[in-house]
């Protein structure tokens, strides 16, 4: 149950009759065992806070992290460089396969306790967490090569079959197993909230509606030579920035909610050639819409393919998409202190505290 099993839904499929893949896709595969993946985003904004306060509080995410008791499977570690977050922010992504472990770890998180021990400068600092469990079925995954095991693919006991739901309009809604039987509709149009939150001197909180999209978009250039890397960073990344711009500048247009690219760096915060476009989409018919029909996604998709005609098979650049879909409640949002324009603090309505009571009582 746990591989695509299209003669199950066939019918429902939109990839053309006799359709027949130039470039092998891979996915992953999940043993039988499991059944929802669980992911955690923990994030640390610094509003000109001094670096120790800033090093404290990146230690403390740090700590509970490595923290023996119900580890996750996967970690990465990243700084934010564009969109709805602040830029040099810390992000973590953490996954794991065991739901019981994961809602066990979730308890131990208190980013009250974190932020109120920072000390006099804690103002300066915003703390956010955004976690969410999807079924395998609203999973949907595809990498562009297999030289390299980012976010998802590198679960333990997983495989990395190839498949062929690639290269037509709407392969995305295919690789979703659960598409047989779900339009994955909003159940209303969307607004923002009629009140806007400040964020500042705000613990927020809240969940998700209903077919909410989380997605994550990946690109990696470390293992290029010189010329393939040179011709990533000088064409194919510069397309990519200007469809990344599109989307977060006109949010009620494309659907576009909490978006950050992000560049993945090592323990010692070393950057690596590697980014993530990682955030949440209004619904899954606003995300196919961009890009089936926008100028600024074609471009990208048109870029990427003669890059990979440029370079063939030997090529190391690497691509990839994971895309959850989520049913009303299965994301839970905080963000403590945090900058209005992180995560979906405009796009959904959160509930909200004032920090000042709370200072109050730790000082």
């Amino acid at each position: 149950m746990n591989a695509k099993t299209p003669k199950d839904y066939d019918r429902h499929l939109r990839r053309p009759p006799g359709h027949r893949v130039d470039n092998h896709r891979w996915t992953v595969k999940f043993p039988e065992n499991v059944t929802r993946v669980c992911t955690l985003y923990l994030g640390v904004q610094s509003h000109a806070a001094p670096e120790n306060v800033r090093i404290l509080a990146e230690q403390r995410i740090d700590n509970y992290l490595e923290e023996q008791s119900y580890p996750p499977d996967v970690v990465e570690v990243f700084r934010t460089t564009a969109g709805n977050d602040v830029v040099s922010s810390k992000v973590w992504v953490a996954h794991w396969t065991r739901p019981t472990d994961f809602i066990s770890k979730m308890e131990q998180l208190n980013l009250r306790q974190i932020w109120g021990e920072l000390g006099p400068s804690r103002d300066k600092i915003g703390l956010w967490r955004e976690q969410f469990a999807v079924p395998l079925q609203r999973l949907q995954t595809n990498y562009s090569r297999e030289h390299y095991r980012p976010g998802l693919a590198s679960l333990p006991d997983v495989t990395h079959p190839t498949h062929d739901y690639t290269e037509y309009w709407g392969a995305g809604r295919d690789r979703l197993e659960a598409s047989a039987n779900d339009l994955f509709e909003t159940p209303t149009p969307l607004r923002p909230p009629p009140v806007r939150s400040s964020g500042f001197g705000q613990h927020l909180f809240g969940s998700n509606y209903d077919n909410m999209c989380h997605i994550r978009s990946g690109q990696r250039w470390k293992e290029c030579d010189k010329e393939e890397c040179e011709a990533y960073e000088n064409n194919l990344q510069r397309v990519l920035m200007t469809g990344m711009r599109y989307l977060w500048e006109n949010p009620e247009e494309t659907g576009s909610i909490g978006l950050r690219m992000a560049r993945r760096v090592t323990r010692d915060d070393r950057l690596v050639k590697e980014t993530s476009v990682m955030g949440f989409h209004r619904n899954w018919s606003d995300l196919e819409k961009w890009s089936s029909r926008h100028p600024s996604h074609l471009a990208i998709f048109s870029g990427s393919v003669r890059h990979g005609k440029r370079f063939g098979e030997n090529r190391k650049f690497m691509t990839w998409q994971e895309v959850a879909i989520l049913k009303a409640g299965e994301a839970t949002f905080e963000y403590l202190n945090c900058d209005p324009r992180t995560g979906v603090i405009l796009w959904v309505d959160l509930a909200s505290q004032s920090l000042a009571t709370f200072e109050k009582s730790v000082l």
